[in-house]
């Protein structure tokens, strides 16, 4: 094999070489792109992304439904509201529990449908890290339709 023929071997190779390498760098730099410039939409079907407060509402759910049942949860419920609540029951029928939402800090407002009626109720909550579960239950005010006297 004489060096020319070698050399001529050698260039052709290297040409071919290059160009693979070329195809595979622009195949590359277009999937790069088109990953980064890819957008996403997403349906999201469902409760809240982001939860305020969820360790009150839950505290505010189980608090109304034990003083609805009639059964006040020591853990939940405050003594106070627990004592008066032996001397004057309160129960309620609840059909179904539409909404509870914190609606500010120590608040929350639970929406009911009891007896055909939709009901509101606005729950004070107290929290110390003497409670068990944080918040406790310290008054439980009915959120009425004012209705206008004529």
């Amino acid at each position: 094999m004489s060096f020319d023929k070698f050399q001529a071997s050698f260039i052709n190779e290297n040409r071919k070489l290059k160009a693979i390498l070329g195809l595979v760098l622009i195949v590359f730099s277009v999937g790069t792109a088109a990953i980064l410039s890819e957008r996403r939409y997403y349906l999201y079907q469902g409760r809240e992304v982001f939860e305020e407060r969820p360790l009150a509402v839950e505290v505010c759910r189980l608090s109304f439904m034990s003083l609805a049942e009639g059964a006040p949860n020591p853990f939940v419920v405050d003594k106070k509201i627990i004592s008066l609540v032996k001397q004057e029951p309160f129960s309620l029928n609840v059909e179904k529990l539409l909404m509870v939402k914190s609606t500010e800090i120590d608040h929350c407002k639970v929406i009911l449908r009891s007896g055909g009626k939709l009901l509101a109720f606005q729950v004070t909550l107290a929290g110390h890290n003497a409670n068990p579960f944080y918040y406790q239950l310290v008054q439980l005010d009915e959120v009425g339709i004012e209705k206008e006297e004529k």
